[in-house]
């Protein structure tokens, strides 16, 4: 029966369908009124907490650099300075929005169904990568996170440990992310050159963790294990999770 309905269901109606019923669950959950509130007030606010964690990532040289990072500009400004107080949460495509050629995004390279595709507003899923990676090092909850589904990198063209990505897809991957910490945060994120540098901000210090990524190989799929070190200092499993080896020619 579900098949049948989806089938008569035009694919752009099952989209818009599933975007208000996500807003709906938000709402009746109470997740809605928890997003921090994007206003000139809170942003000033903000603006004058420093830098306590940075990482930093390469922007990988290719003839869709350009456009990535067009891309990742957009998104960027949607978000950047916004404070998030205790128990409030950062919704990546709440705050991004459907990043399509309407609203300004170029077109780009993206991985879907552990495939390279076309698509607008490409590259953004090294945004929310770097994001989620930045919530791991400060020990912010994790509300919702998925990991690509192939690891499409080498040694050479990789921009961040395999286990410190996260893809989104609007309307069906979110990275949802909130401040379990005593203190605001908010994330500043700057494009130098061929880098991309993202820093969590606070008022005061954020305890930086030591994290590791564990890889196996089994089989044809990379397992990978998340693991930061607590109070005590000893290793603790984040989350686990298993990419099959896939090869390009593209770099991404």
């Amino acid at each position: 029966m579900r098949r049948v309905a989806k089938a008569l269901i035009p694919p752009k109606l099952r989209f818009l369908m599933r975007i208000f019923w996500i807003g709906f669950i938000d709402l009746i959950t109470g997740v809605r009124f928890k997003f921090a509130k994007n206003s000139p007030k809170e942003l000033e606010k903000a603006l004058t907490w420093p830098e306590r964690i940075t990482i930093v990532q390469p922007i990988n040289v290719s003839e869709w650099a350009e456009n990535k990072k067009y891309n990742l500009r957009i998104a960027i400004s949607k978000f950047q300075n916004l404070p998030f107080y205790p128990s409030q949460i950062y919704s990546f495509w709440h705050y991004v929005g459907n990043p399509t050629k309407k609203v300004g995004y170029k077109m780009g390279i993206n991985i879907i169904k552990g495939h390279l595709d076309f698509d607008y507003g490409g590259g953004l899923c090294q945004l929310s990568g770097l994001l989620y990676h930045l919530a791991l090092t400060a020990g912010l909850g994790i509300v919702e996170r998925h990991p690509h589904s192939a690891d499409l990198y080498t040694d050479e063209t990789r921009y961040t440990p395999l286990g410190a990505d996260a893809t989104t897809a609007y309307g069906y991957k979110d990275l949802r992310l909130k401040n379990s910490l005593d203190v605001p945060v908010c994330f500043r994120i700057k494009i130098e050159e061929n880098q991309l540098i993202g820093s969590l901000c606070a008022p005061e210090h954020l305890h930086e963790f030591e994290l590791r990524f564990d890889k196996a190989l089994i089989g044809e799929k990379e397992e990978v294990d998340t693991l930061r070190r607590n109070a005590s200092g000893e290793f603790e499993v984040i989350c686990e999770q298993s990419y099959t080896i896939a090869k390009h020619e593209t770099v991404i």
